[in-house]
This record gives C-alpha cells, sequence and structure tokens, in this order.
C-alpha cells in the first residue's frame, strides 16, 4: 500500500486543500468542461483508536486501537478540462446512505470505582453512525496513454455523526456531533469512449470526536480510512 501521510497541522491542510479547490474553479472555463457523473463502491479498512479519560484531566487511562472493513457505496459529479497539459477535474462524492462505521464492545473494569476501593467489571460499547458524508476534491492527472490516465486526488469530507456510548461507571449518552476530514489519494482513469472506469487507493484522515459521559469520563475516537475504490462513470 501507498503511505500518504502529511505531516502538517490540521488547520494548516484545510487551508491548502480549501485554496487548491477554490483556485481550480476559476481555471476552468464553463465552456471546455467536460461533464461526468458516476458510481463508486469502496472497500474501506477503518482504524479507530479509542482513548478514555476517566476524570477528563488530560491524562489518558485507557487505550484500544481497533480495525472495520465495510464497503460503501457513493455518488459523484465532476467537472474536467485541460490545464498545461495536465487534467484538472473538480468533484464532489456523496455517500447517499448511512454507514456504521464502528461499533465495539470491551469488557473491562471500572477505574473510578477501583479507585474507591469498590472496583466492578462490565462492558464498554460504543457505536459511530456516519450520514451526509460528502467529500469536494480536486484531481490532477497525466495521460500515459491515449486512453489512461493516472492522477493524484486531494480533498477535503464532511459528515454528521451520531456516537452512542455506554460505559461501565456511568449512564449511556448518545450526541451528534459534526466529522471533518483531509483525503489524499493515487488513481488510474481508463477512457471507454463515452464512458470510463476509475480505480483509486486513497487514505482519509478524520478529525477527532469526542463524547463526555454522566460521570465526566471522555471518550476519543480518532477515526482514519484506507479506501481502494473502483468507479464506473459516464462523460456528457
Amino acid at each position: 500500500m501507498i503511505l500518504l501521510n502529511l505531516k502538517l497541522g490540521d488547520k494548516m491542510r484545510k487551508i491548502i486543500l480549501s485554496i487548491i479547490a477554490i483556485s481550480s474553479l476559476f481555471v476552468l472555463p464553463v465552456q471546455a468542461v467536460d461533464k461526468s457523473i458516476g458510481l463508486s463502491l469502496a472497500y474501506s479498512t477503518v482504524d479507530t483508536k479509542v482513548t478514555d479519560d476517566i476524570d477528563s484531566n488530560g491524562t489518558i487511562d485507557t487505550t484500544k486501537n481497533i480495525s472495520n472493513d465495510i464497503g460503501i457505496p457513493s455518488l459523484f459529479l465532476e467537472l474536467t478540462n485541460q490545464v498545461g497539459g495536465a487534467n484538472l477535474s473538480v468533484g464532489i462524492d456523496w455517500i447517499p446512505i448511512s454507514a456504521e462505521f464502528d461499533s465495539r464492545s470491551t469488557t473491562q473494569s471500572s477505574l473510578k470505582a477501583a479507585g474507591d476501593g469498590a472496583a466492578t467489571s462490565g462492558t464498554n460499547k460504543g457505536t459511530v453512525d456516519v450520514s451526509k458524508h460528502l467529500t469536494a476534491y480536486v484531481r490532477l492527472g497525466t495521460q500515459v496513454t491515449s486512453d489512461t490516465e493516472f492522477y493524484l486526488v486531494a480533498g477535503i469530507a464532511q459528515a454528521d455523526v451520531e456516537a452512542d456510548v455506554q460505559s461501565v461507571s456511568s449512564t449511556n449518552k448518545k450526541v451528534d456531533l459534526d466529522l471533518d476530514a483531509e483525503k489524499l489519494g493515487v488513481g488510474i482513469k481508463r477512457d471507454l469512449g463515452g464512458s470510463f472506469l476509475k480505480l483509486e487507493y486513497a487514505e482519509v484522515d478524520y478529525d477527532p470526536i469526542s463524547v463526555t459521559t454522566s460521570n465526566n469520563t471522555k471518550v476519543t475516537g480518532d477515526i482514519d480510512t484506507k479506501n481502494i475504490t473502483l468507479s464506473v462513470g459516464r462523460s456528457f
């Protein structure tokens, strides 16, 4: 797999990607734009690092890494033009269904109770459901043959999240959150004469999301995905 992790700060990466996307819109003459729509199916590995801060004092008490594989369909719309000999595309990718990114449980003792000499054990559970997932992206490609293009892709994503946390030492809590992310990837596009296929590998780095339970335990999930996506589209 190609690793595409950048060491830039989150805010800086968002600013850079936003500037690229906005700038691209101004260099696409409307008359010369090729339009395309299509359907994608992604095989995604969702890696989540879950941490618990029992007293919300900034100290991590427990950490658990979990991984989940899911298939996600989506729809996309692209505008493409040639700029300086390269193919420049601006697109939007929309997941029309809700996706359960993670649902995991683990048995452990309640550290808060243990500190009082009355340790209890039980099951901690957490579920993250993602909906209205929208990605705006820019593709920069070069023709390697007359009908085959190699490209780089970068984008920013946003989604709604419903997080349901069940903790050993507190009552259940369900909250609605916003989820933001940055996408980086590479791919190949094959022209089939009016239609096309794309095969893409991309990594999506989501910003951490947190839920604080009724007993002041802060649970944080940091989600990253690795995605292999096959797309079929039609140009017009």
